[in-house]
């Protein structure tokens, strides 16, 4: 494993990816009711690998045992969440994930692991 080398995208050329629409988030309006309200870019496809968090590891990582979480790995650097705000969002075969921290090996690897919690 030497850094630069991009493993994971020689290992998308071999095992299956998962092509997801992304929406980036772009900030929130309000709504008649007065409530604000995410809103998001157009949809971009981009292809990885999207990955069920272990349950065993819920605790261990101090998840909520109420949610199901994903990782979705991509060898692009398209994500942008911050504290305080809504995070971008994933949809995959008609379900929403919404993107809660990435941990950033792009400049390093290129490369990016990213939380997403399923919607339901």
């Amino acid at each position: 494993m030497i850094p630069g080398s991009n493993l994971l995208k020689k290992a998308l050329r071999i095992i299956a990816k998962q092509k997801v629409q992304y929406y980036k988030f772009t900030g929130r309006t309000t709504n008649s009711m007065g409530k604000d309200l995410p809103s998001y870019a157009d949809p971009v496809t981009i292809a990885g690998s999207l990955q069920p968090v272990d349950r065993a590891l819920y605790e261990k990582f101090g998840l909520d045992l109420q949610k199901t979480y994903y990782n979705f790995y991509v060898p692009v650097q398209v994500f942008g969440i911050q504290r305080g705000i809504s995070g971008d969002k994933l949809v995959f075969l008609g379900n929403e994930y919404q993107c809660e921290s990435v941990n950033d090996w792009y400049g390093i690897d290129g490369w990016v692991v990213v939380l997403c919690i399923l919607q339901k």
